[in-house]
Order: C-alpha cells, then sequence, then structure tokens
C-alpha cells in the first residue's frame, strides 16, 4: 500500500528501485532476521507494495518450505512485486481489499504488516482487523511494524484498540525511533463441551 497506489511518478518509482529495492533492502533482510520466523511458516504480508520486502521473506520462506501470500490494493505495485520475485514459486499474489478475497478461515500462520495499516482508510480499519483474525489461525501471530511520526502513521492507542476488539492480544511491543513494533496473538477459542 505503500508509495501511491496506481498513478506513480518516475521520482517515486525511483526511489522504490533504487532506495527500497537496492540500497536498503538488508534493512528488510534484518528486520525480517529478528521477527522469530522459522521459515516453514504460511504467512500472509498485508500491504505488500513494491515488494522490496517481500522478496527478502519470501527468501527466508523458500528456504524452508514456507509460503508467502502478497496482498495489496494497487496493480501497478502488484506487478512490480511479481517481477521482483519471478524465481520464487512459494508467492501468491493477490490486488483488492482483504475482506473481498475471500481468503480460507485459518489458513496463516503469521501475518506480517510493515508500514501498510496507517495506509488503510479509517472507515475499513476494523474490518481490515477482523478478516486478519478470521483467516489467521488459531495461536497465530500477526507482526505489526508502523510508523509513529507526526503527519504519519496511527496511534498506538489506535493501533492496540483495533487489535484488541477484534480477538487479539498483545505479546509484546516496541516503541523507538520513530516506529511501534508488536506482536499479537489470536487467542484460541476453546467451546465448552
Amino acid at each position: 500500500m505503500a508509495l501511491g497506489y496506481e498513478n506513480v511518478s518516475f521520482l517515486y518509482r525511483l526511489i522504490d528501485e533504487l532506495g527500497n529495492n537496492r540500497l536498503f533492502s538488508f534493512i528488510y533482510k534484518k528486520h525480517i532476521n529478528q521477527l522469530g520466523i522459522e521459515g516453514n511458516e504460511i504467512i500472509l504480508d498485508f500491504g505488500s507494495g513494491s515488494g522490496a520486502g517481500s522478496r527478502q521473506l519470501a527468501k527466508k520462506l523458500y528456504k524452508s518450505n514456507g509460503h508467502l501470500t502478497c496482498v495489496d490494493i494497487s496493480e501497478y505495485w502488484m506487478k512490480i512485486a511479481k517481477t521482483r520475485m519471478i524465481h520464487l514459486d512459494n508467492v501468491d499474489f493477490f490486488v483488492g481489499q482483504l475482506p473481498e478475497l475471500k481468503l480460507d478461515e485459518k489458513s496463516f500462520d503469521i501475518i506480517y504488516i510493515f508500514y501498510a495499516l496507517h495506509e488503510v482508510p479509517k472507515k475499513l480499519r476494523s474490518g481490515i482487523v477482523s478478516e486478519f483474525f478470521r483467516v489467521l489461525k488459531n495461536e497465530g501471530r500477526l507482526l505489526i511494524k508502523e510508523p509513529q511520526r507526526e503527519n504519519d502513521g496511527m496511534p498506538v492507542n489506535e493501533i492496540e484498540e483495533l487489535m484488541m476488539c477484534n480477538g487479539f492480544y498483545r505479546e509484546s511491543c516496541n516503541v523507538s525511533r520513530g516506529t511501534y513494533s508488536a506482536v499479537y496473538k489470536k487467542q484460541s477459542i476453546k467451546s465448552n463441551k
């Protein structure tokens, strides 16, 4: 969802290719290596954008037979992401709003969100987070990193309220250097039989 949607300026394309995809790819790789991902998981990358970070995640999963599903609302950026991961056969790509994609219930071990939730219009956020809960396996993890800068991001309390109102509990969180990073888990629902 980052970097604009469809009418992308030359400058944005240049920043993405040279900055995100080349110069700063080590930042994505380092971040992903710190998430405790083993590599055999089935992961949903929400708001995958141009795939600069998704590519690093897909490579990690490829080594251990994991699978990545990239979701974004931009056809333009999804086309770029597909090109960047053309040699990785463990990735699916979907364009559209998450609830409209009708992904299988309880089909993901992890949902990965990197600077994307704040881009979702406020009126759609609760429905998106509700869909995260639906498609995540019981005890699955939601890994989120969101900006906390003036005029960019979502307040921490808004993120936490969205998650908790939709059945998630916070396992850990950190606010530093203008970012909020957290791990949320889906509580398994036990029947009283």
